[in-house]
């Protein structure tokens, strides 16, 4: 019987290349992290801003990380100016903030010219101002930009209504979802 060296040699060499292949891949190994979550204190908060407040149902929850306006009204063909909400930084540092449109449902309300959020420190504008049109009237300001609120300081939120003559109360409504986002 004649051996043949060479196939033997081959399947050999085959086997041992499975044997390492097989056992490199098997070494498996875990890794961990553990950590303890806890909770700080919260640096800027909103603050209730009378009358304007009451007047537009205002409603603080959330540690005043969230404001809720239930009977923010206007009247058909006037523009309603409300300063219901304050800023507040309680912080040692300045933060910078950024006031942002979530959504809003008002984008096919025909019966609505706009809706302008302005954030003012004293008299002064901070930001660009949120403009919410509907489609028909114009493009939407969505953002103000990034701006600065100094160490102790508190700026007013103003909402401007501004309703058409068409506007019918208790029927034409929106609802409008902001987002003060704060770094640093």
């Amino acid at each position: 019987m004649k051996i043949n060296y060479k196939k033997i040699l081959k399947l050999v060499t085959l086997l041992v290349t499975s044997l390492l292949i097989a056992t490199v891949s098997a070494a498996t190994y875990n890794m961990f992290m553990d950590a303890t979550v806890g909770v700080t204190a919260t640096e800027l908060s909103f603050a209730e801003n009378a009358p304007d407040f009451t007047t537009c149902g205002g409603t603080l929850s959330d540690s005043d990380q969230r404001v809720t306006f239930s009977t923010m009204n206007g009247k058909p063909g006037v523009e309603a100016i409300y300063n219901p909400v304050n800023i507040a930084n309680g912080a040692v540092a300045a933060h910078d903030i950024e006031l942002v449109l979530d959504s809003w449902t008002g984008a096919a309300q025909t019966n609505l010219y706009s809706i302008t959020v302005t954030m003012y420190n004293g008299a002064t504008p901070q930001g660009v101002s949120l403009v919410l049109y509907p489609t028909v009237e114009g493009t939407s300001v969505e953002t103000s930009g990034t701006v600065n609120i100094a160490i102790s300081g508190t700026w007013q939120v103003e909402w401007k209504v501004y309703w058409k003559g068409t506007a019918v109360p208790g029927t034409d409504t929106v609802d409008v979802a902001l987002l003060l986002i704060v770094q640093g």
